[in-house]
Order: structure tokens, then sequence, then C-alpha cells
């Protein structure tokens, strides 16, 4: 039961994620950021794969480094 909620929580933040990026009035990140999160909960294997892709990997190698300091 939990899975079938996650997956529509899933398909719901990417529909929202397309449509909030092709309407400007919509914001399309909070859509896309619940779908990666309820992709996580949903299909943990699904999520590490999409974070082995190159886009995945450059965005992890070039963020800003500002909590570096506080560490």
């Amino acid at each position: 039961m939990t899975k079938v909620l996650w997956a529509t929580l899933s398909l719901t933040g990417f529909i929202g994620a397309i449509v909030g990026f092709a309407l400007p009035i919509i914001p399309g990140l909070p859509f896309l950021l619940l779908m990666l999160h309820s992709l996580k909960k949903c299909s943990p294997r699904l999520y590490q794969r999409l974070l082995q892709t190159r886009l995945a990997l450059w965005v992890q190698k070039h963020e800003p480094k500002v909590m570096k300091k506080a560490v």
C-alpha cells in the first residue's frame, strides 16, 4: 500500500514538474523535489541509478562547498 502511495506521488510530481517547466506561472522545482523524494521511498534501486547519471555526478562534483567551513 505504501509503495503505491509513493509511486502515485512520484508520478504526480513528474507531471507537475513538466507542467511547471512548460508554464511560467507554476513553479516546477517543488514538483521535481517531490518526485525525487517519493521515488527514493518507492524504489531505492532506481534512485541510486539516477544518482549515477552524468548530470547527477556533475552536480555532486560542482556543488558549492558552503558547509565545509562549519565542519
